[in-house]
């Protein structure tokens, strides 16, 4: 099988290249808001993650110690 280019150049008849449409001002604030908000989003999970991990592992230590001392009491 021979290896095929497929590379395409998209011209015109005449010999000019087809630029690709112009986004509009509506089009660029859309996606600054878009980005905006994906930000805000992600900082909110960063933070809530960041207050929530040192709660999680201390309540993992006390769960271990409690779990660990009904052990003992059982045996």
């Amino acid at each position: 099988m021979a290896n095929r280019d497929t590379k395409l150049i998209d011209m015109t008849p005449d010999g000019r290249f087809i630029e690709p449409p112009k986004p509009t001002l509506g089009m660029i604030l859309l996606r600054l808001a878009a980005f905006g908000v994906f930000l805000a989003v992600g900082a909110l999970v960063f933070w809530t993650m960041l207050f929530m991990l040192p709660v999680l592992i201390l309540l993992g230590v006390i769960g271990y110690f409690v779990a660990r001392g009904q052990m003992r009491r059982f045996r």
